[in-house]
């Protein structure tokens, strides 16, 4: 059976979107679909990403060169949801 997949970008990342022409939301949609298939379908993808450690093991950060893409996935029956919580440079996305 297919599911949906549902992507919510919080303001944080569409702030950082916005700002920055180093990454565009279709860019951004292409690396957590794949993300998706990778992780939790099992396909051979080539994409960078891990889980994050900690108070924060439910999050994964996806890598594309300096840029770190921050997300949550809730993998519900009938639709995947990824929760794009941040977006930002290597040096200041793991800062709070």
């Amino acid at each position: 059976m297919k599911k949906k997949i549902k992507l919510t970008y919080l303001k944080k990342a569409n702030k950082f979107l916005k700002k920055n022409p180093h990454i565009t939301e279709n860019e951004v949609d292409v690396l957590v679909i794949n993300f998706i298939k990778s992780h939790l379908y099992g396909m051979d993808i080539n994409i960078d990403y891990q889980q994050m450690q900690g108070s924060i093991s439910d999050t994964y950060r996806i890598r594309k060169g300096n840029i770190r893409i921050i997300i949550k996935i809730d993998n519900g029956e009938i639709v995947i949801e990824a929760i794009i919580m941040d977006i930002g440079y290597r040096g200041d996305i793991y800062k709070k």
